[in-house]
């Protein structure tokens, strides 16, 4: 794992550094370039094995369950594993579920990813592991083509495009480890446009749509509902209603199984913990489970209190207020995976320069990966341990970037 480290450390470096030569125009930066660079940043990777996550064996699996007919709601992997036992004959798509079901993780809880990811399991599980993930890499590109076509347009500059399109995070995360966020990730950039420059109830009803396909797809993205609705405005009621309309089509379906997940979201918000170091921190002095969480919970409810009453105040893009919401985020979610720093890393384009810059964002996205030291024990040894030091850095590198960027800016003023 210290390579993989250090290969993040010169990517994330080289990254930052091309968007600030391209940024001074040092260097021309083309669309073209930009594309091109960010599709062969990926190929090698979709044809490689995950190593830091295997969660698109869930991923696979549900996809399988349905192909056999069966909701994946109904039952947890531990039940398919032992229907078929090795050496017993059965259908190819049986075989192959009940192979899934032994390289799942967390094979006695029933899945927790929503009906939208669950349409996209079932069309893509039949393609195999590399066709799910060029899928999913192909969700990723049409997130740079709107970065592109919002730039042509007077969006975004191209140099803090890079900083999505290259970085490394976004790379690893989708095209080696395929996670599902990445089919989020288009709706809810389409969503945020749509509302930052859209005037008129059919566009605000397409956002809605749009973003609760996202929400559908994860559920993270619901955070970011209030920063949209209140840049909405007047709209806000035909958004709430495209969102509302598409949400009953996707969950109706899955219906009333689906509702077995909500036993998995309680396991996961009640006991499920990794990488926070802010979360450990207040844990480890009261002792208390519970109270921890429910500190982090005030501080992110004040974050974004804080950041609506500045949207108010002083309205811009809602890409800008998403990007320190997912910030916030981060910093004190109990369970803080690499992944999670993808929704803040689609927002870096959107965030722009302001009084604390771009810097202690970028570095929010990167840190994360330091996480996958965890891998180091546990694939010579079998052995998890996060470590007390590892969630320090992950918190304190961007924090300290904060306030150095904070303490500048009012000097500055």
């Amino acid at each position: 794992m210290g390579v993989f480290v250090a290969a993040a450390c010169v990517q994330g470096g080289l990254v930052y550094a091309n968007a600030r030569l391209a940024e001074s125009g040092t260097w021309p930066l083309k669309a073209s370039t930009l594309l091109v660079v960010a599709l062969l940043l990926r190929v090698p990777f979709v044809v490689s094995p995950p190593v830091l996550s295997d969660d698109i064996y869930r991923y696979l699996f549900d996809g399988m369950v349905q192909v056999v007919g069966e909701s994946p709601y109904a039952r947890s992997p531990e039940h398919y594993a032992s229907l078929l036992l090795p050496g017993q004959g059965g259908s190819t798509a049986k075989t192959i579920l009940a192979e899934l079901a032994t390289k799942v993780n967390h094979p006695s809880l029933v899945t927790l990813y929503p009906p939208a990811a669950q349409f996209f399991f079932r069309l893509s599980a039949p393609l195999g592991m590399i066709g799910m993930k060029a899928l999913l890499v192909t969700a990723d590109m049409v997130v740079i083509a709107l970065f592109l076509v919002a730039s042509a347009r007077g969006g975004p500059p191209l140099h803090r495009v890079i900083l999505y399109a290259w970085n490394p995070l976004v790379v690893w995360e989708i095209a080696w480890s395929g996670h599902i966020d990445a089919l989020a990730l288009p709706f809810l950039l389409a969503a945020t446009l749509l509302i930052s420059s859209a005037r008129g109830q059919k566009r605000a009803i397409w956002a809605g749509g749009l973003f609760a396909v996202a929400v559908w797809v994860k559920l993270i993205p619901v955070m970011f509902a209030p920063f949209l609705l209140l840049a909405a405005a007047r709209r806000a009621g035909w958004a709430t209603l495209g969102g509302a309309v598409v949400s009953v089509f996707l969950v109706v379906p899955y219906m009333p199984q689906a509702a077995h997940a909500l036993e998995t979201l309680r396991v996961y918000g009640t006991t499920w913990e990794f990488s926070g170091f802010l979360f450990r921190t207040v844990r480890d002095v009261t002792g208390m489970n519970g109270v921890a969480r429910l500190t982090m919970a005030a501080l992110l409810a004040c974050a974004f209190s804080g950041l609506l009453y500045r949207q108010v105040r002083s309205p811009s893009s809602p890409g800008f207020f998403m990007g320190w919401a997912a910030f916030a985020w981060l910093l004190v979610t109990p369970t803080l995976h690499p992944w999670y720093g993808l929704y803040l890393a689609m927002c870096l384009p959107l965030m722009g320069a302001g009084r604390v810059g771009i810097v202690p964002a970028y570095l929010m996205t990167l840190t994360p990966l330091l996480g996958y030291n965890v891998l180091t024990d546990y694939l010579s040894a079998g052995v998890w341990s996060e470590g007390a030091w590892i969630p320090f850095w992950i918190f304190s590198v961007p924090v300290c970037a904060l306030l150095v960027a904070w303490w500048k800016g009012k000097a500055n003023a």
